[in-house]
């Protein structure tokens, strides 16, 4: 399995691919990648802010996955 960065920040330029045997993996690896390399995408926001946009990115991320 694999998800692209830029499917899910659309946009965004990065040509960042998570791969893996499981969609866990997979997520798992892409949310590794976006809090080192796009945590500026954080900056500004309280913590209430971050936290659920944390969680739309996660679902969003699940999603996508699940598409295949």
């Amino acid at each position: 399995m694999e998800l692209k960065c830029d499917d899910v920040v659309s946009g965004l330029g990065c040509d960042f691919v998570a791969t893996g045997n499981s969609a866990d993996e997979v997520r798992d690896t892409m949310l590794a990648h976006g809090g080192s390399v796009h945590a500026n995408l954080m900056e500004g926001m309280s913590e209430e802010e971050a936290q659920k946009a944390y969680g739309e990115m996660v679902a969003h991320i699940e999603s996508l996955v699940a598409q295949g």
